[in-house]
């Protein structure tokens, strides 16, 4: 399944930092010059360009460290730390906004992450949650495999983020794609 953002699509897809899809979904994370982003998952180029537009971008690769870092390769002008979601390497209130594309179902630790991305936030930080909609017959199948197979992943319904969410002062509203993905913007209070 594509992503709704603009992270998933092929680099030569004629998609220029000022095309539709990009002005979109930068304007939906209302970025200011200077404001520092944590970039965590599937991201493609994300960095490279929110960067070039003058934000600070801090990408977390979750990788072993003997792979090739695709963060680093495809975002040479951001900063990227090894870590994972559950134990961010950041002080407290360093981040204005926490992207997270394509990963948070396959955290270990659901509260421990949303801890984490609650602490590294500044106050009236955002969050910005992209990710499988579990509505989704294929996404539950592709679920049902993965415990099947033994992996930690924990893949949630939109109105379950909503609640995670709220649950740790969050004010924030979800938008449903086809029943495939969504995405949800938080703001911490």
């Amino acid at each position: 399944m594509k992503s709704v953002l603009y992270h998933d699509y092929e680099p030569n897809a004629d998609l220029t930092y000022k095309s539709d899809d990009v002005t979109c979904f930068l304007d939906t994370i209302k970025y200011d010059v200077g404001n520092k982003i944590l970039l965590v998952g599937n991201i493609g180029n994300l960095g490279n360009r929110l960067r070039m537009l003058g934000v600070y971008v801090t990408i977390l690769e979750n990788s072993h460290y003997e792979d090739v870092c695709y963060s680093l390769i495809h975002n040479s002008n951001c900063n990227v730390i090894k870590g994972c979601l559950e134990l961010l390497p950041f002080e407290d209130e360093h981040f204005d906004k926490v992207i997270i594309l394509d990963h948070f179902n396959n955290t270990n630790n659901c509260k421990k992450a949303l801890r984490e991305i609650t602490r590294v936030l500044k106050e009236d930080g955002e969050v910005v949650l992209e990710d499988l909609n579990l509505k989704n017959l294929k996404v539950k199948l592709k679920n049902f495999k993965q415990k099947l197979l033994g992996e930690n992943v924990n893949y949630y319904y939109p109105d379950e983020i909503i609640s995670l969410f709220s649950k740790l002062n969050f004010d924030g509203n979800i938008k449903e794609f086809e029943s495939k993905r969504y995405i949800y913007i938080g703001k911490r209070k």
